[in-house]
């Protein structure tokens, strides 16, 4: 998909498949492993349906921020 979203100009080339995920999973699995101690800090329920479903758009927009971002940040080449 990353390859075929690059060859159509979609997503940026080079994106490393590993980081890709290790980045997604920790967008989620951080909100999640630390939900109560976040909601009490934060005084909001974090485990609510719509805070979740914030919480899954924000990270798709993180996401695809990153993957057609044309700017790169790190290992530009020249």
């Amino acid at each position: 998909m990353l390859r075929r979203g690059a060859a159509d100009g979609v997503f940026r080339p080079g994106v490393d498949p590993v980081q890709l995920y290790i980045s997604i999973a920790g967008l989620g699995y951080f909100y999640l492993s630390n939900a109560y101690t976040l909601s009490t800090i934060f005084d909001r329920d974090l485990k609510a349906q719509p805070a979740l479903a914030d919480r899954g758009e924000h990270i798709v927009e993180v996401i695809l921020g990153y993957l057609r971002s044309t700017g790169r940040v790190g290992n530009q080449q020249d």
